[in-house]
């Protein structure tokens, strides 16, 4: 009986683990103050759930518009300024990399 306690315990912990994985976006970025940020995802799924972006360019916020997305609805742009400046976002989902092109 106390296994079968033991082993229901642990795999409701795993569950609930799992279903908070799936539910976030996990990022690695690079800032020297905070390595990782941690945003909700507005549906569950793997997809997205850790991205390192240290080494992304205007071509990867392009491919990821679920976490751009996010990004820009909890104010947290400012964890990609190193690829575009934060205000052309919204652009570069929209038109994708040649937003940043000028003219």
């Amino acid at each position: 009986m106390l296994n079968t306690l033991k082993t229901l315990v642990i795999l409701i912990l795993l569950a609930g683990w799992g279903l908070a994985g799936m539910s976030l976006h996990v990022v690695r970025i690079p800032d020297a103050t905070i390595w990782f940020g941690v945003v909700p995802k507005n549906r569950l799924g793997i997809a997205d759930t850790y991205l390192d972006v240290r080494s992304w360019t205007v071509q990867d916020v392009y491919q990821h518009p679920d976490l751009v997305r996010r990004l820009i609805a909890t104010d947290k742009t400012h964890w990609l300024k190193h690829i575009v400046d934060p205000n052309l976002l919204p652009q570069v989902l929209e038109k994708g990399p040649a937003a940043t092109q000028p003219g």
